[in-house]
């Protein structure tokens, strides 16, 4: 009897330490998070690679991959999001000395050493023709932006001609503010996109001591696959 006694102890025992653990809460394995694919002017699908003329190689990682930011201003409370992006293994072309950065259409995550006012994403371009976009945040009258100044051009690199090239600018507007000059005056960068291709020139100037623009690297060979 007494044995008998001591064993349903123990049943009941398992039975609740079983019944406590399926109560435990359980990684919910069954969220499904957005995954924002390429758009045409910087398609950076995985696999995808452009090789330049001064030997660095842009490329994206062989799948997509889950980035969680925080999607608030710095004046909020953190909003974390998460979305499945593309992941660019930089080479020195964008965010420099970072290794790698995520795209979110024509945004790409800012870099390790941003401020932190500055937006989880920064733009690369726009579509329509003498609109600016956001770069980086405001900072004591500094804030970096960009400005699409052409669409729909075209331009010779070498041999090969690019069509449906869009031209983007960037420049501080504490020079326009302070300056009285433009954003075309101010401008310090200057970078080319071919549609179904991608980046494919950038340009430097160092303002206001250089006037003109010099090469910074020009596209010499790229694999997009879509």
């Amino acid at each position: 009897m007494r044995k008998t006694i001591i064993f349903g102890v123990i049943t009941v025992l398992i039975g609740l330490i079983s019944c406590e653990k399926d109560n435990e809460k359980k990684p919910n394995d069954s969220v499904i998070y957005d995954t924002i694919k390429p758009l045409d002017y910087f398609p950076a699908y995985p696999g995808s690679y452009w090789i330049y003329d001064n030997n660095d190689t842009l490329k994206v990682a062989n799948q997509y991959e889950k980035y969680i930011f925080n999607s608030s201003g710095y004046t909020a409370e953190p909003d974390y999001d998460t979305l499945i992006l593309p992941k660019l293994i930089l080479n020195g072309i964008f965010n420099s000395p970072d290794t790698f950065a995520y795209v979110n259409g024509y945004s790409i995550s800012k870099s390790n050493e941003s401020n932190y006012r500055d937006p989880a994403f920064k733009e690369l371009l726009s579509l329509t023709e003498g609109s600016e976009f956001t770069i980086g945040g405001a900072i004591q009258g500094h804030k970096i932006t960009g400005k699409t100044i052409k669409v729909d051009t075209t331009i010779n690199i070498g041999t090969t001609e690019y069509k449906n090239v869009i031209i983007t600018i960037q420049f501080d507007y504490a020079c326009v503010s302070g300056t009285g000059g433009s954003p075309e005056n101010c401008a310090t960068i200057r970078e080319y996109y071919a549609k179904d291709v991608g980046l494919i020139k950038r340009e430097t100037r160092n303002y206001p001591i250089n006037t003109d623009f010099l090469k910074d690297f020009e596209l010499i060979k790229y694999e997009v696959k879509k």
